[in-house]
């Protein structure tokens, strides 16, 4: 569960969600998907995360996260359905 990993990387004493990239589904972006740092990641909520978009904070929740990558490696990636 991507959760699961968010949670880990934020909470893990040798990990870092900063260093992480985080990539979901964001309709209406090129490939309808987005890539943030795990720096612009400012919550994470029982059923989502907050991040700021055009001056504005935005909650996704985390059945749209496609991948997460810690140092270039795939660390959770969503099974195509």
């Amino acid at each position: 569960m991507a959760k699961r990993v968010l949670d880990e990387l934020k909470w893990h004493p040798e990990k870092s969600l900063r260093e992480a990239e985080v990539t979901y589904v964001h309709r209406g972006a090129p490939g309808d998907e987005v890539t943030i740092s795990g720096g612009e990641i400012l919550a994470l909520e029982k059923s989502f995360f907050v991040v700021v978009r055009e001056g504005r904070e935005v909650r996704v929740p985390y059945h749209r996260i496609k991948e997460i990558k810690l140092g270039g490696e795939v660390v959770y990636r969503k099974r195509a359905p």
